[in-house]
């Protein structure tokens, strides 16, 4: 008889775990076990390099487990806070706000093929499961035209860098000179910084007047979070071949006597000369 009343006691406490319904409660208003909260997010988009959050928010969830599953493999990522994955890019952030719970899987510099299927699932009875699509987009930075420039001295550098970061507009994008950043109000003078901006693209203009030695070097276009590009200038001298740079086509557009020339055509035309 008293093992017959332990029994039904435990079955009693077991189905105020498991079973998330409504049920009256003899000492106050009805409550409800473990359950997702609505309206929450399906599909999630991010640019490669960047973090994607995959949100889960469990209310009263009274000791229960929280999994996360990639249903490509049907492998186990992460269960409460003890993740079963090596990669070293994938963490469960958890949180407790009242009676709600979140435990969102984040993957630090999403690569397309983190892209797929997850599941964020409660171990009632029966389970509980979110389902989230992770899309990811390839995005970064190009410097249209070849890899090298060639400028004369005392003329204008105008480099053109173009930008996407798909689904979101990208963040700042900085110009560096040989690793150094560049700025408009910096020691150097005639420096011009234009930035345009148009949904998940954007271009940034870089404008350096009376270039001289000390310009040459390597720029790089550096977005946030995201692939730069890089191009390599080279400053003519007025005793230099013209050669360099003759009928060569301006990088960017719209630049004054910044020029651009594959190194080994210049070089056949030094030949013929």
């Amino acid at each position: 008889m008293l093992l017959l009343r332990v029994f039904l006691e435990w079955r009693k406490g077991w189905k105020e775990q498991t079973d998330w319904k409504e049920e009256a409660d003899r000492n106050g208003p009805p409550r409800r076990g473990p359950h997702l909260l609505p309206d929450l997010p399906t599909n999630i988009s991010v640019t490669a390099g960047r973090l994607a959050t995959l949100p889960c928010r469990v209310a009263n969830l009274k000791g229960r487990a929280v999994s996360w599953i990639r249903h490509e493999d049907l492998k186990v990522l992460a269960t409460d806070g003890i993740t079963f994955t090596s990669d070293t890019r994938l963490q469960v952030r958890a949180w407790r706000t009242g009676a709600v719970w979140a435990w969102d899987l984040e993957i630090h510099e999403a690569t397309l093929g983190d892209a797929g299927v997850y599941e964020c699932q409660v171990n009632t009875r029966p389970k509980i499961s979110h389902l989230v699509t992770l899309h990811v987009h390839m995005g970064g930075a190009v410097i249209p035209g070849p890899s090298e420039v060639y400028v004369e001295t005392g003329s204008r550098l105008l480099l053109t860098c173009w930008v996407q970061a798909p689904p979101r507009p990208p963040g700042p994008i900085t110009w560096l000179h040989d690793q150094e950043p560049i700025h408009a109000n910096g020691g150097r003078g005639g420096v011009s910084l234009h930035v345009a901006q148009e949904g998940a693209k954007a271009s940034a203009r870089l404008s350096l007047t009376s270039v001289t030695a000390q310009d040459a070097g390597n720029y790089t276009c550096q977005p946030e979070s995201l692939e730069p590009a890089q191009v390599t200038v080279f400053v003519l001298q007025d005793e230099e071949p013209r050669a360099m740079h003759h009928d060569a086509a301006v990088r960017g557009g719209g630049g004054e006597g910044c020029v651009a020339l594959p190194l080994a055509l210049a070089l056949i035309s030094l030949t013929l000369r």
